[in-house]
């Protein structure tokens, strides 16, 4: 099985924010996604730069690419309070943008021009905690080196200092687009059965963002929390081929279920067998099985996350937890 990306394209050239006091603004050249039709209407583009590209999974195809972006907090922050709101800066900072996972980022290289629209791949909490107090906002993004993409090869393969430009954060998370309260906030104060979905490593980076999100990493201590990884590599790679590995056992010891669910298109049927037995009777416990029901008790209270899926993966997941098991459609949350 393979993902693809959900890239939304429109036609205006995007203009580089002139921010507080940026050391430098660029406008962005027709080499770049402006000219091509590859970026957000009317976003503002802000200055960036590669500070570090990290393997992400154990054979070191899928990268990690940490950014830095900046984001000048002023000179004096106590002179910058707003006294009616209470704010603590009357400007707003690129990284306000960025408030729930499932948001993305359309990253373009001023050298040749190349961009790519990505999901960050690390929470909003750990974006404001990487470099607090500084100019300088940190996120990551996940990339496949190996991608048929090859605007993503090219990012993939970037080091430092490659210097950049980024959009404004964009996207609602993970939500039902046609009900936009029906998000994934919600259904944690509903108290609602999670199952996280992802689709290879265009699915994982969000889902890797949702679960480190303190609202949702609280509520896995308390109620049904199952990421179903599908992609996560050939069966023979042993999981090296896998993004975020060493991360999957703190997952689990924070109550959630992990379970990769490996091979490709030819595997389809073993990996809806392996889900179906997971319903049915929970988690294994090597990969982070707690007795837990994964649907709860009420299959109204359960909302599925889905990110990075082919069309027949859609389909596949609907007519498991929609068709079978009664779980809303509804309840499907894409981002």
């Amino acid at each position: 099985m393979s993902a693809h990306a959900f890239a939304a394209v429109s036609h205006a050239a995007p203009r580089v924010r002139a921010a507080r006091p940026l050391s430098r603004t660029h406008r962005v050249s027709s080499r770049t996604p402006a000219a091509t039709g590859n970026t957000t209407t009317g976003s503002d583009f802000v200055d960036a730069s590669v500070l570090a590209n990290n393997a992400a999974s154990l054979d070191g195809k899928l990268r990690t690419l940490v950014v830095g972006v900046t984001d000048f907090q002023g000179d004096e922050r106590l002179g910058h309070r707003n006294a009616t709101s209470g704010t603590l800066f009357k400007h707003d900072r690129w990284l306000d943008q960025y408030t729930i996972p499932g948001q993305e980022v359309t990253l373009v290289d001023l050298d040749s021009g190349k961009s790519c629209k990505r999901a960050i791949s690390v929470s909003p909490y750990r974006a404001r905690a990487t470099a607090p107090n500084t100019d300088v906002s940190v996120v990551e993004f996940l990339l496949d080196s190996g991608s048929d993409d090859g605007d993503e090869n090219f990012f993939a393969k970037a080091q430092p200092p490659c210097r950049l430009v980024v959009s404004s954060v964009t996207g609602s998370g993970f939500a039902n687009p046609m009900f936009r309260e029906l998000n994934l906030k919600n259904a944690v104060d509903d108290k609602h059965a999670l199952v996280l979905i992802a689709g290879g490593a265009r699915g994982i980076g969000p889902m890797r963002a949702a679960l480190e999100w303190p609202v949702v990493a609280s509520h896995a201590d308390k109620y049904p929390v199952t990421l179903f990884y599908l992609n996560a590599g050939a069966k023979q790679s042993n999981g090296k081929s896998s993004a975020f590995v060493e991360e999957w056992d703190e997952w689990r010891a924070g109550g959630v279920g992990v379970v990769p669910l490996f091979g490709g298109t030819e595997s389809m049927d073993g990996n809806v067998f392996q889900v179906q037995s997971a319903i049915a009777g929970g988690v294994p416990v090597e990969c982070g099985g707690k007795g837990r029901k994964i649907l709860g008790n009420d299959a109204e209270k359960v909302t599925v996350l889905m990110a990075g899926l082919t069309r027949e993966e859609t389909k596949t997941a609907i007519a498991v937890f929609c068709d079978t098991h009664g779980v809303p459609k509804s309840n499907l949350l894409n981002f």
